[in-house]
């Protein structure tokens, strides 16, 4: 897969994720603090920073499968339909 297509599932998913948050009334430290409770708040809160959004010079981070099936939970997603939906959306990718 080219790193560009999997660079735009990525920030689609993250939209997503965002939007069910934001629907939620949930603030981005509600789901740091869901996701990760051994760490400090800024810690936990830049892990999720970090996939949102560009950090200096650097791109978004990756998103590994596993915070993306916890990143869907926590927002009250079911994982693969949410996968499957975000796929529908790039025609190099449907199912």
């Amino acid at each position: 897969m080219p790193e560009e297509l999997r660079s735009m599932i990525e920030r689609e998913a993250m939209r997503v994720i965002d939007s069910k948050r934001k629907e939620r009334g949930m603030t981005i430290d509600d789901l740091a603090k869901l996701l990760y409770p051994e760490k400090n708040l800024p810690a936990a809160r830049m892990m999720i920073q970090r996939l949102r959004a560009p950090q200096g010079n650097k791109p978004p981070r990756k998103m590994d499968l596993g915070e993306f099936v916890e990143l869907t939970k926590a927002v009250g997603l079911d994982p693969g339909h949410t996968l499957t939906a975000i796929l529908q959306n790039f025609a190099e990718t449907k199912i």
